[in-house]
């Protein structure tokens, strides 16, 4: 395991509970996922529209062939993941996608981003989301939101965020810049509906 796996998996892990299946939505390679069956005990199934060629073979995996549909049943998973994918998509889209996990998911929704809190860190932050992205072929838009924005559109979809931890990650960034994950679940009537 490398060390963004570490230091990712250590952050939401501690928010999901062992036997937890889980939904990697726009997983890439899935080596998150495989840090947090291993360390967290929790069932992942992962999902995306890239064909990574060096994807976590041992986990189910649901290809996509529109970027906004998972082809799942509502409420399959307990947790649905969305870990540094909203922003490869342009601001528009980003609400059909965050729509889409909460039809997903049962509990909780994770999502972790990129949110650069100022000038300098935007500038680091599209620098190292082209070269990361790069081998890959993953579009990048540069769709980044500040911690209040995600807010706003987690709040527009009926959740609320139980738990918002920003931090500059070592790696791969070398804490040039900052990530925010946002522990969310539904409130008033999206968990009335969900609960029916």
């Amino acid at each position: 395991m490398s060390l963004r796996e570490n230091e990712v998996g250590r952050r939401v892990a501690p928010h999901l509970e062992a036997g937890d299946t889980v939904l990697d939505l726009g997983a890439g390679t899935g080596r998150v996922s495989l840090w947090l069956a291993r360390r967290a005990g929790v069932r992942p199934t992962l999902a995306d529209v890239v064909p990574y060629s060096n994807r976590q073979r041992e986990f189910p995996f649901l290809a996509m062939d529109d970027p906004f549909h998972v082809p799942a049943e509502d409420r399959s998973f307990d947790v649905v993941l969305l870990l540094f994918a909203l922003h490869h998509n342009r601001y528009e889209a980003q609400s059909k996608i965050v729509a889409e996990a909460i039809r997903l998911m049962r509990r909780r929704l994770v999502v972790a981003e990129d949110t650069p809190f100022g000038r300098v860190d935007h500038a680091f932050n599209v620098a190292w989301d082209k070269v990361l992205n790069l081998r890959h072929g993953v579009p990048t838009p540069f769709a980044f939101r500040s911690v209040p924005e995600w807010l706003d559109v987690f709040l527009e979809h009926g959740m609320r965020a139980v738990h918002v931890e920003s931090y500059r990650p070592r790696w791969p960034t070398l804490m040039t810049y900052h990530h925010s994950v946002f522990f969310l679940e539904p409130e008033g009537r999206l968990a009335a509906s969900m609960a029916e």
